[in-house]
């Protein structure tokens, strides 16, 4: 797949060439109210009018100011129109549209964005620029609430307090802006249907204004007996005191439900793996109780601008996030069989909760100190976080056949459990920071900064005994950021990038040892994991500046990585080391108004560079592709009488997927999809299929080594078959 790698380089390089004659201005920072923020690039589809799909900035809750081509940093801006033209539901939806981001091994309907992946690591999601969990809660979401998705590439210290080094995405949600009034159904394969209303005023100088929107989703699933519902509420009041002060209030209400089950994951053999009808489910039943995951999030936005040179952002946040999923297990694992296709299944209930809350102060400015501009963000965070997490196991056994299929079990029966384990996790951050922009000559812009964060964590465990002690680790830790981007002339620029993470751990590490007994006598806590990250990219916009590409290359380390003290049983040493390198391609917008292109291309090299054991040296981090190449491209006719129809086309490649069993892998894939849609005044109908050739594949998995069988075994999730959607809408 090598040609690919070089082919997708080759056209950013042709592009970059054909547009190489355009010059327009760059652009200047925008108006940070949210308002003016969200709608930059926003057109609205009635008629013959053009949607624009790229977007030149980021959100006020980003907190940054500058045009994205002058931001030292990989940042990808998805509007809620794409996902629209794409038919994107949730989140994990919206990984096609930017390079690096994969949704890794999740095994529940729910908490999609806890499986994401951005360059090999964990990737961590914020709403509104708030942190949405830590621990056990779950983050269960829709693209009702979604009005943009900005995906931050590489440590982002003037978003997040913590994070894994590989990146972060922003959910922005819907907020005042325009008029808008627009209804929407949807129809599908799998029992799929839904309805969603937007309702919106127009933001006044001085005054009220509101965005309503909510949705309600009904969807079996490919596998049998599952069955889920999904509800979403998010109203949304802003009040304006002057054009320039005004403060918002927002709730948000998700919940997800799951009948008969909600464990989408199997475990085959090589010789089973994607084989047999894929509707099969050993692990539902019906009787078992109704899964639920839920999100209630309350926002307070407050905004003044004093000048057009500084203004100030004060925001708080609660959520609520709590979830239970019901599944059928043998013995605590995945449903397995003897040789007679024989098992005896119990109930396993997995509960958890999460209550976070989140408080943001911050201010920006810009001023000349000589001959140099300065463009300022200094602020504070607060973050509290109370989770949970405690898993029950059935009390009755239920015998089951695999070839006889009879999953229906007793109501009462099987609803009776008792608790193995319950944990307790409370998490505190503070933050401060500062960073400058700074201007040293018309094409150089130089990027300093740093945030100092203290990090407290309570951890204990209560079992059937009674609740155990707290343990308490409190961590801090300063991260410096230092950028650099020349501009090459006003739709080009070059930029260099050093930045760090902190990532908060747990656990103990020996210091001494009684030489007569070996027991430990003494013990510190360990300290933080550490991510260094140095990029080099080029951004081009042009036609326009309708269009919008980058390449960069990128090098990641993560130090102090926790492994197991094989000396000192229930200690843990901080010799561990993993980086992470590739190259990053992303090309999104209009090339003319009748066609529009997403499409990304990703190079990861993610592996183990230092551990105590030399074997795992130079192995791969597991469910990292090495390649990740997406496309989606739409042409757009005109017709009479202010109608157009357009015709779109997808693909989503996966290449090299590693697993925790070194130099195993899950099966490459390649998805194609394609879609027509029609639009005629305030009308529209949309078609798309998915998976067109019904290819059956991986959507996510690892290997293991079963300790059942003793034998590598494949866990992982089927992609869905062939399916369609039909929506239609209208807009007033």
């Amino acid at each position: 797949m090598k040609s690919i790698h070089y082919a997708f380089i080759f056209c950013f390089l042709g592009l970059s060439y054909l547009a190489s004659a355009q010059e327009e201005p760059v652009s200047q920072p925008a108006d940070s109210t949210q308002t003016d923020v969200h709608y930059l690039d926003e057109v609205n589809v009635v008629g013959a009018k053009i949607l624009r799909m790229k977007r030149d900035s980021v959100s006020a809750t980003l907190k940054i100011r500058q045009p994205l081509i002058l931001v030292p940093q990989n940042i990808v801006n998805i509007s809620s129109e794409l996902l629209q033209q794409q038919g994107a539901l949730e989140l994990k939806d919206v990984a096609r549209n930017a390079s690096g981001v994969y949704f890794s091994y999740n095994s529940t309907p729910f908490d999609q964005s806890a499986a994401m992946q951005i360059r090999g690591f964990k990737g961590f999601t914020t709403l509104n620029g708030m942190s949405r969990r830590f621990s056990y809660g779950a983050s269960i979401d829709d693209e009702a609430i979604m009005e943009s998705i900005e995906v931050v590439k590489g440590p982002a210290g003037f978003l997040n307090s913590t994070g894994e080094p590989g990146g972060s995405v922003n959910i922005v949600t819907k907020t005042p802006g325009r008029k808008i009034r627009e209804a929407r159904v949807m129809l599908g394969s799998f029992n799929l249907y839904r309805a969603a209303v937007d309702i919106g005023s127009e933001v006044q100088d001085k005054g009220f204004s509101y965005r309503f929107n909510a949705a309600y989703q009904h969807k079996d699933s490919y596998l049998d007996f599952i069955r889920t519902d999904k509800f979403v509420v998010a109203p949304v009041l802003q009040y304006n005191f002057s054009p320039n002060t005004f403060i918002l209030a927002e709730y948000n209400y998700i919940r997800g439900n799951a009948e008969n089950g909600a464990y989408l994951a199997k475990v085959r053999s090589e010789q089973d793996k994607l084989k047999g009808p894929i509707s099969k489910n050993y692990s539902a039943a019906p009787g078992l109780p109704l899964s639920y995951a839920k999100n209630e999030t309350v926002r307070l936005f407050f905004h003044h601008k004093f000048s057009d040179q500084w203004q100030i952002t004060s925001q708080s946040s609660y959520l609520a996030a709590p979830y239970e999923t019901w599944y059928m297990t043998t013995n605590g694992s995945i449903v397995n069989f003897d040789e007679d296709g024989n098992t005896n299944r119990k109930s396993s209930l997995t509960m958890g909760s999460g209550t976070t809350w989140n408080s943001q102060l911050f201010a920006n400015g810009s001023f000349r100190t000589g001959p140099l501009e300065h463009d300022i963000l200094v602020g504070g965070d607060f973050t509290s976080s109370k989770d949970s997490l405690a898993l029950h196991r059935g009390i009755y056994d239920f015998p089951y056949n695999k070839y006889t299929y009879r999953n229906r079990v007793d109501r009462d029966s099987v609803r009776e459990t008792t608790r193995l384990a319950r944990i307790e996790n409370n998490t505190y951050l503070k933050s401060v920071y500062i960073y400058d922009n700074i201007r040293l000559h018309k094409k150089w812009l130089l990027s300093l900064g740093a945030r100092y964060t203290w990090y407290t964590n309570k951890r204990r465990n209560v079992t059937a005994a009674g609740p155990g002690e707290w343990q308490e680790f409190d961590q801090k830790a300063l991260t410096p950021r230092a950028g650099l981007t020349f501009s090459v002339n006003p739709s080009t620029s070059i930029f260099f990038l050093y930045d760090q993470s902190f990532i908060p751990q747990s656990g103990l590490v020996g210091t001494a040892t009684d030489p007569a007994t070996g027991e430990v006598t003494s013990s510190r806590a360990v300290d933080p994991q550490r991510g260094n990250d140095l990029e080099l990219g080029v951004k081009k916009n042009w036609f326009g500046s309708r269009l919008s590409t980058s390449l960069n290359g990128f090098y990641t380390v993560k130090t102090n990585v926790l492994v197991t003290d094989l000396e000192l049983p229930g200690f843990v040493k901080e010799i561990g080391e993993v980086t992470s390198s590739g190259i990053e391609v992303d090309i999104l917008g209009n090339i003319t108004d009748r066609l529009s292109v997403s499409a990304n291309y990703t190079y990861v090299h993610a592996r183990i560079t230092e551990d105590q054991d030399p074997d795992l040296i130079g192995k791969e981090l597991p469910q990292a592709p090495q390649q990740l190449f997406n496309t989606w491209v739409q042409y757009t006719i005109p017709m009479k009488n202010n109608a157009r129809i357009g015709f779109s086309l997808g693909q989503v490649t996966q290449i090299k997927r590693s697993t925790s069993e070194p130099h195993q892998y899950i099966p490459d894939f390649t998805k194609l999809d394609a879609g027509i849609n029609f639009t005629k005044d305030k009308y529209f109908v949309r078609l798309l299929a998915d998976n067109l050739t019904g290819k059956r594949y991986m959507a996510s998995g690892d290997i293991f080594n079963s300790y059942v069988t003793g034998n590598p075994e494949y866990f992982y999730i089927d992609g869905e078959p062939f399916n369609v959607q039909l929506s239609a809408g209208i807009r007033f």
